[in-house]
C-alpha cells in the first residue's frame, strides 16, 4: 500500500511529499493531489509517478510489453494482496 508507494517514489527519484492514504476496509491507496482529484488504486498511482519520473519504459515500450506490465500489476492487486501469511505469497509467486 502507501508504503510501497513511497518506496517506489524514493527509487524513481522523486522529490518525497506525497501524502499517501487509504480508504475503504480493503485499504485501497490513495494518494492525495494538489491540483485535481486524488488518484486511487495501487496501479494507477504506481504508473502516474513512473510518468512523473519521466520513467516510461518501466511500463512497457511496445503494446505487448505494456499489456504484459499491466498483467503483473493486476496479478500482484488481486493475487499477492490476498495473500494471509509469507508462505501463501512465497507459492502464489511461484
Amino acid at each position: 500500500g502507501p508504503e510501497e508507494l513511497a518506496l517506489l517514489e524514493k527509487l524513481l527519484g522523486l522529490p518525497k511529499g506525497n501524502k499517501y492514504g487509504v480508504q475503504g476496509e480493503r485499504k485501497v491507496p490513495v494518494l492525495q493531489t494538489n491540483n485535481g482529484p486524488g488518484l486511487t488504486g495501487l496501479i494507477t498511482i504506481a504508473a502516474h509517478l513512473v510518468k512523473r519520473a519521466k520513467k516510461d519504459q518501466l511500463l512497457g515500450s511496445t503494446a505487448e510489453e505494456k499489456a504484459v506490465v499491466q498483467q503483473w500489476l493486476e496479478y500482484r492487486v488481486t493475487q499477492v494482496d490476498g495473500c494471509s501469511s509469507k508462505e501463501d505469497t512465497r507459492l502464489i509467486l511461484k
